[in-house]
């Protein structure tokens, strides 16, 4: 693993890095109950996107409706990564190569991350296009421009926690956002080099806990 060891609980996925690949050539959409995959890699098809910044490229997963994708592994072609909408749970997920997003919050609702892993999101790693609760634990994240983005230029109002996360190379920052209604906080959590807490007129921004390394 390229990763140092990590500190006091923070350990990201626990899925590792050789699990069989599946080439996926369409979006898999995870509408209901929990989709397991079991720790197996899940690369995007050139129909999805190529993974570079482009917009408008398709996820790998799309879940709905309050639904849960544990114990995956996106391939080093991630297309635009998760995309979430109304709400859902991310658990023990690991990025080898972020594609344009690793994950993206569409519509309304309140999502739970915890025990992932993700390296080199060259823009955001998350990106919050909708009024949403964002609650990230145990994540361990590696050079990427922001951890956390919501999308430029709206008002509506997110609420963010990260508790128990490693960010190491952050090019701008932690948390951006342009809305002054916004909310993030960062919890008994290890950075490095992560440049700015908070970008952008947040109503509340705050951080306790942390270790710099």
């Amino acid at each position: 693993s390229d990763l140092p060891p990590p500190s006091s609980g923070i350990t990201g996925s626990s899925c590792g890095t050789s699990g069989a690949e599946t080439v996926v050539h369409a979006t898999i959409r995870v509408t209901s109950g929990t989709f397991d995959g079991g720790c197996r890699r899940f690369t995007a098809g050139s129909e999805l996107g190529s993974g570079d910044q482009a917009e408008g490229q398709d996820p790998v997963f799309r879940v709905e409706n309050g639904a849960t994708l544990r114990n995956v592994v996106i391939g080093t072609n991630g297309a635009d990564g998760i995309h979430v909408y109304n709400g859902g749970t991310i658990d023990n997920v690991r990025w080898l190569d972020v594609g344009e997003d690793a994950l993206t919050v569409k519509t309304a609702g309140t999502v739970t991350i915890r025990n992932i892993t993700g390296v080199n999101a060259d823009d955001k790693f998350f990106q919050i296009n909708a009024a949403s609760t964002v609650n990230v634990s145990n994540c361990i994240i590696r050079n990427a421009g922001k951890a956390l983005r919501q999308n430029g230029g709206t008002t509506f109002r997110i609420n963010v926690t990260f508790d128990r996360c490693d960010l190491n190379t952050m090019d701008e920052g932690i948390f951006r956002t342009d809305s002054s209604s916004s909310t993030a906080r960062i919890t008994n959590s290890r950075v490095h080099d992560a440049g700015s807490t908070c970008i952008g007129p947040w109503a509340s921004c705050t951080s306790s806990g942390i270790t710099q390394y």
